[in-house]
């Protein structure tokens, strides 16, 4: 059963960072568009790979903890001290 969840979790990982991708590449079209000035063009690009970057990043570390959760070891660091 933990298996399945894990994948079903994997998957909706996956189709999430693929929306969250998409829209960074709309993003930059958008702001591409209605600018002409060159830096701003190359700002835009720069901004469109950082948020697919990040994207990857949050389906990389989601999908560790859906391994984590399925073989036992849940290990979620809050950034909160005890």
């Amino acid at each position: 059963m933990a298996t399945i969840k894990a994948k079903v979790q994997d998957a909706a990982s996956s189709a999430k960072a693929g929306v969250n991708k998409a829209k960074a590449t709309a993003g930059a079209k958008m702001e591409k568009a209605t600018t002409t000035d060159p830096a701003k063009k190359r700002e835009a690009e720069e901004k469109k790979e950082d948020r697919k970057l990040k994207a990857e990043s949050d389906e990389s570390d989601q999908k560790g903890d859906h391994a984590a959760e399925k073989s036992g070891r849940r290990t979620i660091i809050t950034g909160e001290a005890s």
